[in-house]
């Protein structure tokens, strides 16, 4: 150290002391060698100027949108084309940033190096908790990264991969750091190709794993032996709030592994399993299960082929379950007959807040449009605060972190209709905040969010 300190002072005063070539330095240090040597690493520039001089660096064009999200938190670059040197820069300028916490890289054509290096970035950035790369072609080595961060990360409680790419044989070591992630709420993987062998690896994770609320594996090829593995897990699983198996074809032989998780499990509150391949013996597993299962209170279950009998026989199961917590029934595609009308009819009676939508009714050899509606996202929002017995006024408040605030950011807005347990999906959330957010600032002012009633009357008038 001392050495090199000799060589910079002598470079430094040569020119205009030359008895410094006489000075014997080596017996002490300056300040002067400290601060040359930790220049490189220019600890004090901010994460703008971290960013720039990784994109002159990488020889890539800076992306303007990225440089004035920054300072906001939360950083929305989908369809940008930014690829894997584009990822390299913003991995750099982010690396050591205290202020993003929502990063979303959607459809970038990111692939291994850029979700490597996002994945190092991660490892020591504590503050991102919402990573969404989904529509990226992230390959095996990419899943291998984001497996070893997972390990060490803290701070991530979102994590979208839908679309990567990701195969049952590369998922294994991600699942694994699944199993002992403490931290990480919501997983989307739909959209990949998980198949069985995936699927048996996330239900061994299931079983270990009792943080994530939120699983979507829809459009995965999962089969039968698949969900008997997932089902599994499921069954002993504690935390689990939300999953989508929708686009999977288990048929019947899948159902009935279902069946007896449903009939355990005692947390799993939305359960959607469109276009699954069910025929009307699934449907009576399934129906078995409803007479038992006491949390579920969504169930979508329509674009099946089972019959009227198989839909009857689900409504008959929710009625004789007088305990049971069953709200919604979505039958979109199926067809009611007479006995399904009075079934439901019955069911209605003894709870009118009962929500089923389904195709067409069959009466009297007539067909007519039965109750299939898809809400709009303002209107399950209005429901919402109307159940709760909320004014919209004190619903603000209760979000806003300052009581007194006459704006809410998209992250309050998010994690407080969590926490009020809304029936709301992440995507919808972010959806409900954009029609809130009528000038397109990221803040949801006080009369923006009065509006939202406005919004859904214009919208019923149409």
């Amino acid at each position: 150290m001392a050495g090199m300190g000799k060589d910079k002072m002598t470079s430094v005063y040569a020119s205009n002391d030359s008895s410094l070539h006489d000075t014997d330095d080596q017996d002490f240090e300056t300040d002067l060698e400290d601060n040359l040597e930790d220049k490189p690493d220019t600890p004090n520039k901010t994460t703008t100027e971290r960013y720039l001089d990784a994109c002159d660096s990488l020889m890539t064009v800076p992306v303007t949108k990225f440089v004035r999200q920054c300072p906001t938190g939360h950083v929305d670059l989908k369809h940008y084309g930014i690829r894997n040197i584009g990822a390299q820069a913003v991995a750099i300028a982010l690396e050591r940033d205290i202020i993003v916490t929502s990063l979303c890289l959607h459809d970038n054509g990111i692939g291994d190096a850029g979700s490597v290096a996002l994945s190092r970035m991660l490892k020591d950035n504590c503050f991102v908790s919402n990573l969404d790369l989904s529509e990226n072609k992230i390959g095996k080595e990419g899943a291998g990264a984001i497996a070893e961060m997972l390990l060490e990360n803290a701070s991530l409680q979102e994590v979208n991969l839908s679309g990567c790419g990701i195969h049952g044989k590369d998922i294994k070591q991600f699942l694994d750091a699944l199993s002992f992630n403490p931290h990480l709420k919501s997983l989307d993987l739909s959209y990949n190709d998980l198949g069985d062998e995936g699927a048996i690896h996330l239900g061994r994770a299931l079983s270990k794993n009792q943080k994530v609320e939120f699983l979507d594996i829809s459009w995965n090829n999962i089969r039968a032996s698949g969900i008997e593995a997932l089902a599994k897990g499921l069954a002993g699983n504690t935390k689990l709030l939300e999953l989508d198996l929708s686009w999977n074809c288990f048929l019947d032989e899948g159902t009935t592994h279902l069946s007896s998780a449903l009939a355990q499990n005692r947390c799993l509150k939305v359960l959607e399993m469109h276009s699954c391949g069910i025929h009307t013996a699934g449907a009576f597993k399934i129906a078995d299960a409803l007479k038992k299962n006491q949390s579920l209170e969504v169930l979508r279950i329509g674009k099946n082929p089972f019959q009227s009998s198989g839909a009857c026989s689900l409504l008959r199961s929710v009625k004789c379950n007088q305990t049971g917590a069953l709200r919604e029934l979505l039958l979109d595609d199926v067809v009611f007959d007479e006995e399904c009308v009075k079934e439901l009819a019955s069911l209605l009676e003894e709870r009118p807040n009962f929500s089923c939508s389904w195709d067409v009714s069959i009466r009297g050899g007539h067909a007519a449009k039965g109750k299939k509606r898809k809400p709009d996202i303002v209107e399950i929002f209005l429901t919402f605060v109307r159940t709760r017995g909320l004014r919209l006024i004190d619903l603000f408040r209760m979000l806003a972190k300052d009581g007194n605030a006459t704006s809410i950011s998209k992250t309050e807005f998010i994690a407080g209709m969590k926490k009020l347990n809304a029936p709301l999906k992440d995507h919808q959330l972010r959806a409900m905040f954009e029609v809130l957010d009528v000038n397109h600032d990221d803040l949801v002012e006080f009369y923006e969010f009065l509006g939202s009633r406005s919004h859904y009357l214009k919208t019923v008038r149409k």
